[in-house]
């Protein structure tokens, strides 16, 4: 008899989505100007992984890679951080999705090119991996409205591992992700409504909120009123800088607030999944409170990091932790 496969370990953080190889023009060079490109990674799910990972959280990310260079690059990348890439599947042919990212200090805009279309990962589905399984040895599992942006298959798969997670009994989290440059408004909402039954946490920019999924409202009544509709216990939503409330988490009728740091933006892709990543660190300790003030304090760092990936280190949780920012520590 042939042997059975090996165990499949345990995770704390369960995760699957598109990475993309990112090339940026060195300096503060606009695309126009570029003869060279700074290579590096950046896909939503994988950088929530990532950071957990760094944190001590036990991660694993699912997707489809090209066979050669390329995709190893990525693997590299996510494996050096502490991710778990044993299943990953490697397509033979296949295309990396390409990103070209402009920082675009102010006053310009920066600014994202996606070159990603029959990519690897947009194929990926349900017979890619062992999901019940995976599910099953993972404490919560995440999922993001950039992945059903991709194709059918995609679309699909979200839904299902979604399903199967609730039925599990695991703790599922969305993060809307909202690319206009994938999806519309309305292929936005359907997603959501598909998939809210199934979620614990929703994790929403306000001004997607309010463009996509058509709220008038704004701060804490929003964040109630989003509960309200999808049936959500848990609510984070990120807000523009500026006076008044800032981000904020509406847990069953219950708000908590971030506290606002000063940041000297550096590279705004990649702040969301941080933002992301320090939510579900706190609520895997079930501290309500840790989650939104950790979500708020890495996406911070994570504005003031270049890459999409967030260098987070255990220095940086015990400045948190001290309330020590902004400081020359020697």
């Amino acid at each position: 008899m042939p042997d059975s496969a090996p165990p499949i370990p345990s995770y704390d953080f369960l995760t699957l989505g598109e990475t993309l190889l990112r090339l940026s023009p060195p300096g503060q060079q606009r695309l126009d100007q570029a003869r060279a490109f700074e290579i590096g990674i950046g896909g939503s799910e994988l950088n929530v992984a990532c950071l957990l990972a760094r944190l001590g959280r036990r991660a694993a990310w699912v997707s489809r890679l090209p066979e050669g260079p390329l995709g190893r690059i990525v693997d590299g990348e996510a494996r050096r951080h502490g991710v778990d890439t044993r299943y990953v599947r490697w397509i033979p042919g296949a295309r990396l999705g390409l990103m070209f990212f402009e920082a675009g200090p102010a006053p310009r805009n920066a600014r994202v090119i996606y070159d990603r279309k029959h990519s690897a990962a947009a194929g990926l589905g349900f017979e890619d991996a062992p999901w019940e399984a995976l599910i099953a040895a993972s404490a919560r599992v995440h999922l993001s409205g950039i992945t059903p942006a991709l194709g059918p298959s995609c679309r699909a798969l979200v839904v299902h591992v979604a399903q199967l997670a609730a039925a599990a009994g695991k703790k599922v989290s969305y993060d809307l992700n909202y690319r206009a440059t994938l999806t519309t408004p309305a292929e936005a909402r359907a997603m959501l409504a598909t998939v809210a039954p199934y979620l614990e946490l929703l994790v929403v920019a306000e001004r997607d909120a309010q463009a996509v999924l058509g709220f008038a409202e704004e701060a804490e009544p929003l964040a109630e009123a989003i509960a309200a509709r999808y049936g959500v216990p848990l609510v984070a939503l990120t807000r523009p800088p500026g006076d008044g409330v800032g981000d904020l988490l509406w847990a069953r009728g219950a708000v908590r607030y971030a506290p606002r740091y000063k940041v000297e933006i550096v590279d705004r892709i990649g702040a969301g999944d941080s933002f992301v990543a320090g939510l579900i660190h706190g609520l895997l300790d079930g501290d309500l409170d840790l989650a939104i003030r950790l979500a708020a304090y890495a996406a911070a760092v994570g504005l003031a990091t270049p890459g999409d990936i967030n260098h987070f280190g255990p220095e940086d949780l015990a400045a948190f932790h001290a309330d020590l920012t902004g400081a020359l520590v020697r």
